[in-house]
Formats: structure tokens, C-alpha cells, sequence
């Protein structure tokens, strides 16, 4: 029999939750940061390795955030931003992820020379060509960010709405500790008028007061990590009552100190619960990590089968942004 990574593998997966700027090459970065004439901390692609990625044992938010210091300002450019999309695309394929919603925030690859507009083509172009070159369905998310300005949540909200067939929904991230959600209300109440599907990082860093909001005031649908709903018991029966999608990311979460470790992670009470959970990979550059990996944790450290594995992946099915028709499309090319 087969050993199960290679089952899961082989198996077509969905990633929900998983961003642009935590997805790149280390040669990538080397590469892109040397047409800009940007110097970084080594010229070596595995010394460079050391410090844009964080060990598998990294328990440090400082950490994982001084990764994505080191390479963050070459991103403020279209055409590395048109790179960084095609090959995240082609990565998530060659894991065999079919359906990959990435997501990224303009306003801030928009802080250098380049207007949020012209950064969201040069994702697009990426996106587009990954999608002409392989088999993988890859729309995008575009992030508000909760320490910027409510003015820019506003532009991003209409740039998602002006870009409706690539753009398949609004998500708010950033400190949700220090800044309010309720500051971009204006945002994602015209993203809601627009029927455009909206996705929220909350509950994550910040508490369960965090979850409600996104659902209650800024009419979130599908939230991002979600792991203090076990906090607010009438919350949480109303997630599993409505199956409202949680996206959760495990080793993120273990590596930024949100939980201590697997053993305490919410999943397992979650899934065994029958909220609607999904597995996704957040950050798979930074991590170092594949979605495949994720879901072969769930085999190791909780003793899913390879069925509740594919239960798992038609949540995601379930909880995309996309149509009816194509997720039964899915189902069908997934499971028949």
C-alpha cells in the first residue's frame, strides 16, 4: 500500500488561504532582487534561504515577520508581482492543488513608485498565464489591511469590483489586535451591496470578539484562521449550525505562537465537531511547506484517514468563492 503522503499527494486539493507574498522561490527572490538592484544579506541562494524562511521548528513571531522583511520591498513592482503569481501558480499545480484562491494586499505592494492598479495587473497577467499553462483554477482575493487607511480599503473594494472576473472576493488582514475592523466598514459594506464574497483574518492573533465582528458588522462569510472560536460557546454552535468556513492554517499557526502546538490546535474538536473546517497553507514559501504536507499532519498528529482527508478537501469545495455550478464540476473531476 501506498505510504499516505503519496495518496494525498496524488490527490486533487483546494487551497483557500494562501498568500501571494508568502509564496515565493528563494532563487526568485535573488533573482528579482538583482534586476532591481536591491541588495540582500547573502548573494547564496541557501545562505539567502536562512533568512527568508523560518525553520520547521520556528516558535516566533519575530521570526516569521523578519522573513518577509527581508524580501518585502522588491514586491512593490508589476513585473516581479506578474512572476511571483505565475510561479505560485505553477508550485500549487505541481502539488496537485486544482483550485488555489490566492490573495494579497495592494495597498501595501502599492508603497513604492507603482499606483495599487498597476501592481493588480501585474498579478492578474501572472495569474492568467498560470491558468492558460495549467491545469489549476486560480482567482484572487484582494486584502484590506486593518493598519492602513479606510480610504485604501475603499480603493481596494473597487478595484475588486472593476476586476469581478479575476477577483473573487475581499478579505481584511493585519493586526487585529491594535486596529479595528470597524474603521473599514464603509469598505465592505459596498463590497456586501456588491455581492462580493468577503473573507476575514480574524480570531487568529486577536480574540473571539474578533469573529464576531467579521460575521456580524462586516458580513464575512468564510473566516480566516478562526481558532479562538472555541472561545464564545453561542458562537461557535452558530458557525457549526450555519457551516460558516473556517480556513485554517496549522503550521502558521504553530510557527507564529498563535497556538503552542498541534496537540492544543482547535482542528481536531472542530472537525470531529462538524464545523465546516478547511486546511490551507497561508504562507508556503515563508513555511516551507506544501499544502500536501498540511494535510499529511492531519494523518500524523490527529489519525485522520485518507476519507476524512477528502471530506476535508470538499469543504473547500464547499467554501470557495466560485459557483455552484463549478464546485459540482469539481466534485465530479475530485471524487467520481
Amino acid at each position: 500500500m501506498k505510504p499516505a503522503f503519496d495518496i494525498i499527494k496524488e490527490l486533487p486539493k483546494v487551497d483557500l488561504h494562501r498568500h501571494l507574498d508568502g509564496s515565493l522561490r528563494v532563487r526568485s527572490i535573488l533573482e528579482i532582487a538583482n534586476q532591481q538592484q536591491y541588495t540582500l544579506p547573502s548573494a547564496d541562494v541557501k545562505e539567502l534561504e536562512k533568512y527568508v524562511t523560518v525553520a520547521p521548528d520556528c516558535r516566533s513571531l519575530g521570526d516569521f515577520l523578519k522573513a518577509f522583511e527581508t524580501f518585502y520591498p522588491i514586491l512593490m513592482n508589476p513585473s516581479a508581482m506578474e512572476r511571483i503569481a505565475f510561479e505560485a501558480s505553477e508550485d500549487a499545480f505541481q502539488d496537485n492543488v486544482k483550485y488555489c484562491e490566492f490573495r494579497f494586499a495592494p495597498v501595501l505592494q502599492a508603497k513604492g513608485d507603482f499606483s495599487m492598479q498597476e501592481i493588480l495587473q501585474g498579478v492578474l497577467k501572472g495569474l492568467e498565464k498560470a491558468h492558460t499553462e495549467y491545469d489549476i483554477i486560480n482567482p484572487l482575493i484582494l486584502c484590506c489591511y486593518r493598519s492602513e487607511s479606510p480610504a485604501s480599503s475603499l480603493e481596494t473594494v473597487k478595484l475588486a469590483l472593476e476586476n469581478r472576473k479575476s477577483v473573487v472576493g475581499i478579505d481584511l488582514a493585519g493586526d487585529e489586535e491594535h486596529y479595528s475592523a470597524k474603521d473599514h466598514l464603509e469598505a465592505f459594506q459596498l463590497a456586501k451591496e456588491n455581492d462580493l464574497p468577503i473573507t476575514i483574518h480574524a480570531g487568529e492573533a486577536g480574540t473571539v470578539h474578533n469573529i464576531r465582528e467579521a460575521v456580524e458588522l462586516l458580513h464575512a462569510s468564510r473566516i480566516g484562521h478562526g481558532i479562538h472560536i472555541i472561545d464564545d460557546k453561542d458562537l461557535y454552535d452558530y458557525f457549526k449550525k450555519n457551516q460558516i468556513p473556517l480556513e485554517m492554517c496549522l503550521t502558521s499557526n504553530i510557527q507564529t505562537t498563535v497556538v503552542p502546538d498541534l496537540a492544543t490546535h482547535p482542528f481536531r474538536s472542530c472537525y470531529h465537531d462538524g464545523l465546516k473546517v478547511t486546511i490551507n497553507t497561508d504562507d508556503p514559501g515563508v513555511s516551507s511547506i506544501t499544502l500536501s504536507d498540511e494535510l499529511h499532519l492531519l494523518t500524523r498528529q490527529y489519525d485522520l484517514t485518507i476519507d476524512d482527508i477528502k471530506k476535508i478537501i470538499s469543504n473547500g469545495i464547499d467554501a470557495s468563492f466560485t459557483t455552484e455550478e463549478r464546485k459540482a464540476i469539481l466534485k465530479k473531476k475530485f471524487f467520481n
